[in-house]
């Protein structure tokens, strides 16, 4: 009768006890010394390969992830897509629970299947706390992903100038044509600093200027930066196409005013033989047409 009553006594515990992801994605710390304390697997992946210290690691539950690295948990560890806990900690924004897995031996330059490292993720989401953690223990700044991006390239397409900044203190190099993602993008400050660094304001990438992708992306403050720091406003792509066509088509009369202001040629014809008056004709933009109109007669 006593053996009955201690088995059926396990068994209503086991039903009322949370498995120690559970525990961890609520934060109950101790829950997870209980668990831990009587013998669960701290190194237990579930589906996708996520362990109970990559999932403590992403919330930032520091007290949770001291419980499970005193508890010999993998740090090395790594989920189906070859992120580890330290690259879950550096994308989610938390230095201390950084610092703490670094202490704890964790590769600073871990890479995922994607050849992205902590770095790349912590610079891909402006944490700049993290950025310096990191680097404090030597973390790679030209280390590259599968596409040829490195840390600079992660912060630039982002607009997050000040790690850029943090990132070349640390020897990071930057490249001319991280000033064309940036305007891409609209990051004017990070055009800014990356021109203050040395970058050229006619920098191309892919046969396409700085200038033409800012102006493709509507991006009026970033335009204005770079006519202003001399970028040329006739340049011509792979096809043909300045900037002025480029806005003309669009039907972005103020960036249309401001490129002629600084000298762009609405006579000059791309590979196909097309002005920006024509496409500005074909896109109906007649607020440009008229742009364009009035400066013909100016000339007569």
């Amino acid at each position: 009768m006593r053996i009955v009553i201690v088995l059926a006594l396990a068994a209503a515990v086991a039903i009322g006890q949370p498995s120690l992801s559970d525990a961890v994605m609520d934060g109950d710390a101790k829950a997870v010394a209980a668990l831990v304390a009587r013998g669960a697997d701290v190194n237990e992946k579930d589906a996708d390969g996520i362990t109970p210290l990559m999932q403590a690691a992403s919330a930032g539950r520091i007290e949770i992830l001291r419980l499970l690295l005193d508890a010999k948990a993998d740090v090395t560890a790594r989920n189906a897509g070859g992120a580890s806990a330290l690259t879950a900690a550096a994308f989610s924004g938390y230095a201390d629970a950084v610092q703490l897995l670094l202490a704890h031996q964790a590769d600073a330059d871990v890479k995922d299947q994607q050849g992205r490292t902590p770095l790349m993720a912590a610079a891909l989401n402006g944490h700049v706390d993290v950025v310096r953690a990191l680097l404090a223990k030597g973390a790679n700044t030209e280390a590259a992903d599968q596409g040829s991006g490195n840390s600079v390239t992660y912060a630039v397409a982002n607009g997050h100038a000040d790690i850029v900044e943090v990132l070349v203190k640390a020897g990071a190099k930057w490249k001319d044509d991280d000033l064309v993602v940036a305007a891409q993008g609209c990051h004017t400050e990070m055009v800014q600093v990356l021109l203050k660094m040395g970058a050229k304001a006619n920098a191309s990438r892919g046969g396409r200027s700085a200038l033409f992708m800012a102006v493709w992306n509507h991006c009026g403050d970033t335009t204005k930066l770079l006519v202003e720091r001399g970028a040329d406003v006739n340049a011509k792509g792979g096809d043909g196409r300045t900037a002025l066509m480029q806005a003309a088509g669009d039907g972005r009369a103020e960036l249309v005013q401001l490129l002629m202001d600084h000298g762009a040629d609405m006579e000059a014809k791309d590979d196909a033989g097309r002005t920006a008056w024509m496409y500005a004709a074909m896109g109906n933009q007649m607020e440009v047409a008229e742009i364009f109109k009035k400066a013909r007669e100016k000339k007569q």
